[in-house]
Parts: structure tokens; C-alpha cells; sequence
């Protein structure tokens, strides 16, 4: 068994870029099936850009 699997941490920039996915597609799908308009399916991405942003400010931030 590997242990070094076990200690792994994540850094903010992936935890953002996955929280801002899953938001961003909780909010892309509710307005899609509500508008049924195509042009929500790009929410999710910019809930990634937003994650992506973030977290690698709190990475930054922590380093220091």
C-alpha cells in the first residue's frame, strides 16, 4: 500500500477550480432547464476561471 497517497493535500487552485465547477454547473443547469437556452452551458466555465483565480491567490498568499 502506498502511504504517500494518503498524505496528499490538495492546493487551493484545484479545490477552486472544482468548487467553481460544481457551482457553476449547479447554476448553468437550473437556468438552462429553466430558459432552455444552450448559451448557459457556458457557466461552468466561468465559475472554473473564477475558482482558478482565487485559488491560486490563496496559494500565493500562503506561501509567503
Amino acid at each position: 500500500m502506498n502511504t504517500n497517497v494518503i498524505n496528499w493535500k490538495y492546493s487551493y487552485t484545484e479545490l477552486g477550480m472544482i468548487f467553481g465547477m460544481i457551482i457553476g454547473s449547479g447554476i448553468g443547469v437550473t437556468a438552462f432547464a429553466s430558459t432552455n437556452n444552450t448559451l448557459f452551458f457556458t457557466v461552468p466555465g466561468f465559475g472554473i476561471i473564477l475558482g482558478l483565480g482565487i485559488g491560486s491567490s490563496l496559494d500565493k498568499r500562503r506561501r509567503r
